[in-house]
């Protein structure tokens, strides 16, 4: 596959949205403390950062760590204007959760909604097929309107599955249309457990572009074998303007699932996508 030249990504501003307070710490096996995690939020905040995977709404059972996420977004309530806050719900029992954190806080910009592409993960992962799946979707998002809330869908596995294996482009592409005609313009291509290459990941967030013309796309990439920055870079030579990070690389996928596959899987590390735009003369808000 060949890229456009460098100069195709450099033009524009991208945002390096750090992930590490949410999807970093999701499978991290001790609970941090909500000082510590505030601490950390607000340094990179005074590094530079415009967007954060925050934290999620989720049972305590599954993981304690998201316990405080009210805390946290009462911490971050006077939040400026131009910072950007995401959240995760799975459920509408979740959702609800988030509805109540919004009225208390208005901290909330964006909420993500994950879905699988292998119906097989979302089974293990979220314990419902596609159909049930979508019905619980179209509420939440029809919801975040009356909240202000920005709609995020987040297609996981997007590029293979630790189940199933392969995961059909055209898959990816039935979802992400699915949500872009309930009214969702932000649509995150996840990489769950790193199966990407640059070539497949070029040609994805491409065929996305011509599908979906008012697309905001968001590259969520796991470094299993070295290829995540790689990777990354390809999705902002196709166009994308959103990477999703984590300051050291750390997080991966839900333990749940993958605990067993690819125990070497970790988020992109923040620091690479940043440091390599600015290699490249770019402009990158992170």
């Amino acid at each position: 596959m060949a890229y456009p030249g460098p100069e195709s990504p450099v033009g524009q501003p991208v945002v390096v949205c750090e992930c590490w307070p949410r999807d970093g710490l999701q499978g991290w096996p001790t609970v941090i403390p909500t000082a510590t995690k505030l601490r950390v939020i607000r340094q990179v905040l005074d590094a530079g950062v415009r967007e954060l995977d925050l934290t999620s709404f989720v049972p305590a059972r599954t993981s304690p760590q998201f316990t405080d996420a009210l805390a946290v977004l009462e911490a971050l309530a006077d939040r400026r204007p131009e910072l950007g806050f995401r959240v995760l719900a799975v459920n509408l029992r979740s959702f609800d959760g988030i509805a109540t954190a919004q009225a208390a806080t208005g901290a909330i910009t964006t909420c993500g909604f994950p879905i699988s592409a292998s119906e097989a993960h979302n089974l293990a992962n979220l314990r419902r097929d596609h159909a049930s799946h979508k019905e619980q979707l179209a509420a939440m998002i029809d919801r975040c309107g009356e909240l202000g809330i920005e709609p995020l869908v987040c297609v996981a596995t997007a590029f293979g599955c630790p189940l199933t294996g392969a995961v059909s482009p055209d898959t990816v592409l039935e979802l992400a249309g699915w949500a872009y005609e309930r009214g969702v313009r932000r649509i995150m291509v996840g990489d769950t457990t790193g199966e990407a290459d640059p070539d497949h990941a070029y040609r994805l967030f491409t065929e996305l572009f011509a599908a979906l013309p008012e697309v905001r796309p968001i590259a969520h990439f796991h470094d299993t074998r070295g290829v995540g920055i790689l990777n990354t870079w390809a999705a902002l030579q196709a166009g994308v303007r959103t990477v999703d990070a984590a300051l050291g690389g750390t997080g991966g996928g839900p333990r749940v699932v993958e605990e067993n596959h690819r125990r070497g899987t970790r988020d992109v590390a923040a620091e690479d996508p940043v440091a390599a735009r600015n290699s490249a003369g770019a402009r990158t808000s992170s």
